[in-house]
């Protein structure tokens, strides 16, 4: 008899990371191949329905399959509004996705696929108030409050990287102005460490050494500080105050016992974390700042095709 399991697709604009797991998030089976999104959503959809019956093979029985994507969402219908990374609008994709694989579907904004996902079976399990964020290029989130998923009007709740942290600021392109993600993101440290070495190239020489005449990255920046460098401190110094600014902002309005960091930016270590927790420190009301643990991911990569395949089956 086969076994019954969920499916959890993360889509990509650059690959497609699928996952079968058990009812406790557990990973049975995973494959991966590229998106090859500018072929078009049906040959994506298609590919998408291939990988998950490849994995099925005749051990597995499907019960629901969970899609996690960034993206305008419309959760009736598992409707992308506007997909930019893929180049979609107004793709019904769970619908086409029921019908060619006949289970119930379940689409999801990727970052909070992967907070439920970390709460369900990773290092959010056993908490009732969990916040869970990622620093990569750019800078997303996910909040559980009181033992449920906050997703919002249109499951796009816990967007951390837009609260605006300088009124004054640049405009982002989300079209607000002074967007955390314009300070904190892997994107913002690159760019500034960038400026920064060229206002001052003597200070920034090893910042210019790693690069080696490419686009300056957040790590670069890692790398300059880790070798001693004080220009690259001080870039990731400025960058790790603005995230833990954002961190007050939201310890104030979620009230999370449990912190999940996470994203490639996070692995840059205390050069950015630690000036992250003094400014927690030093700006959270004092009575909701006590006992919150900032802890690391342990889903790694597959924490949104985790989540979105258990919230297909809750």
């Amino acid at each position: 008899m086969a076994e019954k399991v969920l499916a959890g697709i993360d889509l990509g604009g650059t690959k497609l990371l699928a996952v079968l797991v058990d009812g406790e998030g557990r990973v049975l089976a995973s494959d991966e191949q590229p998106t090859y999104a500018d072929q078009g959503a049906d040959r994506v959809i298609g590919r998408m329905v291939e990988l998950v019956n490849g994995l099925l093979g005749e051990r597995y029985e499907l019960t629901g399959v969970g899609v996690a994507t960034a993206g305008t969402l419309n959760p009736n219908g598992g409707l992308i509004e506007i997909a930019t990374n893929l180049g979609w609008k107004d793709v019904p994709l769970g619908l086409e996705l029921e019908r060619r694989l006949g289970v119930p579907v379940t689409v999801e904004n990727d970052a909070n696929a992967a907070a439920y996902g970390e709460w369900k079976a990773g290092a959010g399990v056993g908490t009732q108030d969990c916040v869970f964020i990622t620093v990569s290029t750019g800078i997303g989130g996910g909040i559980v409050s009181g033992g449920r998923l906050v997703r919002g009007k249109t499951a796009s709740a816990g967007e951390l990287g837009h609260i605006t942290i300088d009124w004054n600021g640049p405009k982002c392109p989300c079209g607000n102005v002074g967007c955390l993600e314009l300070y904190a993101s892997g994107t913002a440290i690159g760019r500034a460490a960038a400026a920064a070495a060229e206002a001052d190239p003597i200070r920034g020489a090893k910042l210019l050494e790693l690069a080696g005449g490419v686009k300056m990255t957040s790590r670069h920046a890692s790398e300059a500080a880790k070798a001693g460098d004080p220009l690259a401190a001080e870039v990731l110094r400025e960058a790790g105050r603005a995230l833990g600014a954002g961190l007050v902002s939201m310890v104030h309005m979620a009230n999370p016992e449990l912190i999940i960091l996470g994203g490639g930016a996070s692995h840059i270590g205390e050069p950015l974390l630690g000036p992250m927790r003094d400014m927690l420190d030093e700006r959270v009301i004092g009575s909701m700042g006590r006992g919150v643990r900032i802890v690391p991911p342990t889903l790694g990569t597959e924490a949104g095709a985790i989540g979105a395949a258990l919230m297909a089956g809750a």
